[in-house]
């Protein structure tokens, strides 16, 4: 098996959510962060002149992330990136997220290769693909005991979603002048967030987190990217439910602007006790608010 191209990070203070673990959309800065130095490091090409002088880029398609257990501020981790697969313009890769050597995190990540005047997709130049091909191998086994259940992404928004509408602003947009993927899992947790304080009547702050003691953070996520974002554009991002556990909770999204669907995704939280930071049952008044936003994986196909 090819050696993984390693990138090593610290979590910092600013890295750490009010839970005091590491806020996940940083998961996917520090994911970016190693592609762009296995792009300047190994593949012989920097970012800055793979953008501007040759004017590509290099967007997510999908992502697809398992959190095992959380970073915590201080914890030095390593991101390993081994490529799996290349095709004609598109680099399929997964990165195993460690701390200690222990394997906390998986993604699995597919980019393509973009012209940045036509926002089109065009052929991997052969250079960088010969340099790239040295590193595709297998997939890492999983650990021990674990298994990759696959998200389902959801279809149509139901009628019975939660209706989260959000600006594309500046700090949102990437020098490629389209939202940077992270900035989605930001937005992604606005929804979350506005969900719980308006319908659910739970706010985060004094509520949640502060009379219940409890938090939400992410098990899995699953985001298929459908159409560029841009700065000032309008979206909806609507929210439901699709099933309902002892403590997690299995959510879909779907965002739509301009009457064009741009993502999808499929997205597990659960609810953890802030006191030993183990699973807790959802709360049965909060369970209850939640149930007219659910829609079952069987209705979501009986709707078509």
């Amino acid at each position: 098996m090819s050696a993984p191209f390693v990138y090593p990070r610290k979590i910092r203070f600013s890295h750490c959510d009010p839970a005091g673990i590491l806020y996940f959309p940083h998961v996917f800065d520090f994911l970016n962060a190693a592609v762009e130095d296995w792009f300047e490091t190994e593949l012989g090409m920097p970012f800055g002149e793979f953008h501007m002088r040759h004017r590509m880029g290099n967007p997510v398609v999908t992502t697809d992330g398992r959190f095992r257990r959380a970073f915590r501020f201080g914890e030095q981790i390593a991101l390993e990136l081994h490529v799996t697969r290349i095709g004609r313009s598109s680099i399929d890769m997964t990165v195993l997220v460690k701390a200690g050597g222990e394997e906390r995190m998986r993604l699995r990540h597919r980019t393509v290769m973009v012209s940045l005047d036509r926002f089109r997709s065009v052929a991997i130049p052969d250079a960088l693909r010969a340099r790239a091909e040295k590193f595709i191998a297998p997939e890492p086994p999983l650990p021990q005991g674990s298994a990759w259940t696959q998200l389902q992404l959801p279809g149509a928004a139901p009628a019975c979603a939660f209706r989260s509408p959000q600006r594309v602003r500046y700090f949102h947009c990437d020098p490629g002048g389209i939202v940077y993927f992270a900035r989605f899992f930001d937005l992604f947790n606005v929804a979350l967030e506005d969900w719980f304080a308006e319908p659910l009547a739970c706010p985060w702050g004094p509520e949640l987190m502060g009379a219940r003691k409890l938090s939400i953070p992410s098990v899995a996520v699953r985001v298929e990217f459908l159409h560029a974002c841009r700065l000032g554009e309008m979206l909806e991002l609507d929210l439901w439910v699709t099933r309902i556990g002892r403590s997690s909770i299995e959510l879909a999204i779907a965002c739509r602007g301009g009457g064009e669907d741009r993502l999808r995704a499929a997205w597990c939280v659960c609810m953890v006790s802030r006191e030993n930071f183990r699973a807790a049952p959802v709360p049965e008044d909060l369970r209850l608010r939640m149930l007219p936003y659910l829609v079952s994986g069987a209705q979501a196909a009986e709707r078509g």
